[in-house]
């Protein structure tokens, strides 16, 4: 698997009201990945101790080839000027930190205990 993670810092709207953040939140997710089918798995961490309110976003893909096939549909999406314009409203609630790929090591290590 591949993914793409984002690292965003709350804005000072999101600190003073969580709830809302969390809700708007909840809600963007549904409709950005919408679409998306190339996006495996979503998953989001929240920082409770060093980097407080710092906010990461892991969407998972396949391979290079699916993760080729989201930037390629987010290109067409970002040209739509209502999907676009509701994207960037984003900036109201985070601001990007730095952005990575990550990858899955080549051998079967990691425990999961469910």
């Amino acid at each position: 698997m591949i993914y793409l993670v984002y690292r965003m810092r709350l804005a000072e709207r999101a600190r003073r009201d969580m709830p809302a953040f969390w809700e708007w939140l909840e809600e963007r997710e549904r409709w950005f990945y919408r679409g998306l089918p190339m996006v495996k798995e979503v998953r989001w961490f929240y920082s409770v101790v060093g980097e407080v309110y710092m906010l990461e976003n892991w969407a998972a893909f396949e391979d290079e080839a699916a993760w080729g096939a989201y930037r390629q549909a987010l290109g067409v999406l970002k040209s739509d000027p209502l999907w676009e314009s509701q994207r960037v409203s984003q900036e109201e609630w985070w601001d990007f930190v730095d952005t990575k790929i990550m990858t899955d090591p080549p051998v079967p290590v990691g425990l999961q205990r469910r």
